[in-house]
């Protein structure tokens, strides 16, 4: 019974910490209803949108918080994981009001710079909060909650986005949001976080409420003080190997998180879908789009520390790599030919969903995860920092010239380039990524190469 209790504060805590992700998921399956009617209805909006502030509108929030992520970053430790999710929402809420009220192009770009930024705040914070407050032995399925949630706010989206207007659309949106941050004042500070403050006897508390057990709490606190506990500035990590080795492999994961060419098919789904001469329409494929992600995240979850983090990122790239070739197959015949009968025209449907399903069963659940991981306390921020930077340079690159690509390369070159670097990557993680599944962050440093004396090192 005790073990169920504490199971199910962390479940807790951490479904609520997640709220922020269901926001995160509206925000990014806002693009594909609202793009269509920005560019081919009439809105609030003074007039109708080109190609070009479609992708702006796209890559804006991206390539503003690929400038302010490192000054986002420095207030995360200072302030704690708990106040910077509930600042970031807030402000991320009442920007909102700008898609509601804006009557300009330039008013629409200036809300979603300024929200990219703070939504990759809300992305460092996250993957740190859960694992800081989850048990080692189910760190991976409570991880992998953040893109079930983010998936859940997409099906939402989906679900309702085509079918209203421009307006009311926005109308729910800042008010899910508004709605997302409210039961954050109502859960403690990642531990790890209030040790960072100083706040030892606070840690120590709500350690206790985690596990369940003053002598379990007083052990893991014990660890953290070793591990977690000491201040490092960063000339010295980057003088540190193993932090370097960690560093090298997640700022990899990260870019192959925007390269394997996911965000591309999620943006313009609603495009692709209406190439094809099915009768299923592009709104239902964007709400069957919407439950295959959350179905494949449950999956995850429920494996991810059974299986293993290494086999899963295997296993679906390569799934991933055939839906990718499948979209690429698809495209190169509708070129070549005047018309497509039979099969060829459910490719693109069957292709998606083995992406959908394969993307966030892997990599969308389980990269930020590792990414994570890999770094004890004192590394956290600033790896997260550099790895989400690095992240974002190449999701800008991609979404905003995605587009530009298909029409020089063509679609199909461009879906069969995403096809050979999933392949790539499962190439990289079978020799590259060490394996975290059930490992505490002393024993995956360990993994690393970390011996206890240069750890002291560092930290002195």
């Amino acid at each position: 019974m005790k073990i169920s209790t504490t199971l199910l504060r962390q479940l807790y805590i951490v479904i609520v910490v997640n709220l922020s992700s269901v926001g995160l998921g509206l925000t990014m399956a806002w693009n594909s209803p609202m793009l269509y009617k920005l560019m081919y209805e009439d809105t609030q909006l003074s007039h109708r949108i080109t190609s070009s502030d479609a992708s702006w509108i796209v890559s804006i929030g991206y390539l503003a918080a690929i400038f302010f992520c490192p000054l986002t970053s420095w207030v995360l430790d200072p302030m704690g994981r708990k106040l910077c999710l509930l600042a970031f929402g807030t402000i991320r809420a009442t920007l909102g009001l700008i898609l509601v009220f804006g009557t300009e192009v330039w008013m629409l770009l200036v809300a979603r710079a300024i929200n990219g930024i703070f939504e990759i705040g809300i992305l460092m914070i996250l993957p740190s909060y859960c694992v800081e407050i989850s048990s080692k032995e189910i760190r991976g399925a409570l991880g992998t909650i953040s893109q079930m949630a983010s998936s859940v706010g997409m099906l939402i989206m989906f679900g309702f986005g085509p079918f209203l207007s421009y307006l009311n659309v926005n109308i729910i949106y800042v008010v899910a949001l508004y709605a997302t941050v409210i039961p954050l004042l109502f859960v403690p500070d990642s531990p790890y976080s209030l040790l960072r403050k100083g706040l030892k006897d606070e840690a120590f508390e709500v350690l206790k409420l985690l596990r369940g057990s003053e002598i379990a709490a007083q052990q893991e606190l014990k660890e953290m003080t070793v591990v977690h506990g000491c201040q490092v500035k960063v000339k010295d990590l980057l003088k540190d190997r193993i932090f370097l080795k960690a560093l090298s492999i997640s700022v990899l994961l990260s870019i192959g998180f925007q390269l394997i060419g996911y965000s591309a098919v999620t943006v313009y789904l609603q495009s692709i879908m209406d190439i094809t001469k099915t009768s299923v329409s592009s709104n239902t494929i964007s709400v069957i789009f919407g439950v295959m992600q959350i179905i494949a995240s449950l999956v995850s979850a429920l494996l991810s520390d059974k299986a293993g983090r290494k086999i899963i990122l295997c296993v679906t790239l390569f799934g991933t790599a055939i839906g990718m070739a499948g979209l690429g197959l698809f495209f190169y015949a509708n070129d070549s030919s005047d018309s497509i009968v039979g099969f060829m025209n459910y490719l693109p449907i069957v292709s998606v969903i083995i992406i959908v399903l394969c993307y966030n069963a892997g990599m969308g659940s389980l990269c930020i995860l590792v990414c994570t991981e890999l770094f004890d306390s004192p590394a956290r921020t600033t790896s997260v920092s550099i790895s989400v930077s690095s992240s974002l340079i190449f999701a800008f690159l991609n979404l905003k010239y995605f587009p530009l690509l298909s029409e020089l390369m063509g679609a199909a070159a461009v879906f069969w380039s995403f096809s050979a670097i999933n392949l790539l990557y499962v190439l990289f993680i079978m020799f590259c990524v060490p394996e975290t599944k059930r490992k505490s962050f002393l024993e995956i440093q360990r993994a690393l190469g970390r011996r206890e004396d240069k750890k002291e090192a560092v930290c002195a």
